[in-house]
């Protein structure tokens, strides 16, 4: 638990991401200081989804092209970078807990998950990291490509719970941290490929997807059993509270079942009336 002496000290962004040391009452200090105005870029981002559609209605044209398919391969490709380093920087931390304390101790014990060198600050750039990502949709925007619901909303709901969050220290969070990386480092990579033009098997999507969708089955595996140990108390000093499980829960139940009927519709539907038209013809 970070100490909370000095709590009324300010700490800037800069003093977080450029410090020679990690410090977790550094950054502690910052994330309480940064939900507020976190809150406030959630109802941003809501008010551009909303409004950036009706301006770009208007347009009879995008702003797409060569220069734009550049910088929309270069946005995605430095996020799987990102994602790799991150994943790469915070496994390790993962394993030694699996191998030295066991499964359930790596969703119930922090050890050095959140003080570590490597996998503290990395699993912090992971959470500020959401932030950037809701410029995804930015570029959907100006490119006139529809912004469906379960984009929106599973950026919108993923940057704030993250940000909310961060400070009640939990314990499974790493592995939600963990799974995401590595789901997006094959996720973002696969779109800087589609922004150059280059061919990309159909193949690919449905495997990024159900990837997304076992990440989900994890997690809520993950959250169902620490349930069970709040509720049995069979573990008195588990790294988990309760509000944190019952958001969490209800967030990736919402994942589950938008990403399932997504992939029904995109992978399985599509596949039958596919095939029975080949039938007809």
């Amino acid at each position: 638990i970070p100490n909370m002496e000095n709590q009324t000290s300010y700490v800037s962004l800069t003093d977080v991401l450029f410090a020679d040391d990690w410090d977790l009452d550094r950054t502690h200090i910052f994330m309480k200081n940064w939900v507020p105005t976190s809150l406030k870029v959630t109802v941003a981002y809501l008010l551009i989804v909303y409004f950036g559609e009706k301006v770009m209605l208007k347009r009879k044209t995008g702003f797409d092209g060569h220069y734009m398919d550049y910088i929309l391969a270069l946005w995605n490709f430095t996020f799987s970078i990102f994602s790799a380093i991150a994943a790469y920087k915070m496994i390790p931390e993962l394993v030694w807990v699996l191998k030295n304390m066991g499964f359930v101790s790596s969703y119930c014990t922090n050890a050095s998950h959140y003080t570590g060198a490597d996998s503290g600050y990395w699993g912090w750039m992971f959470t500020m990291s959401k932030a950037l990502e809701l410029g995804d949709t930015l570029f959907l925007i100006l490119r006139k490509r529809p912004v469906i619901f379960l984009h929106w909303y599973h950026h919108a709901m993923t940057f704030t719970f993250s940000q909310i969050t961060y400070n009640e220290l939990q314990a499974w969070a790493r592995w939600g941290a963990i799974l995401n990386l590595l789901v997006h480092t094959i996720m973002y990579f696969y779109f800087g490929m589609r922004a150059l033009r280059f061919y990309t098997p159909r193949s690919v999507a449905k495997f990024i997807t159900t990837f997304q969708l076992v990440q989900f089955v994890i997690v809520f595996y993950i959250l169902s059993h620490l349930f069970i140990i709040k509720a049995t108390n069979s573990i008195p000093n588990c790294a988990a509270s309760w509000n944190v499980l019952f958001s969490a829960g209800l967030m990736y139940l919402s994942y589950l079942y938008l990403f399932s009927k997504f992939f029904y519709k995109s992978y399985i539907n599509s596949s039958t009336k596919l095939t029975k038209s080949n039938k007809v013809e």
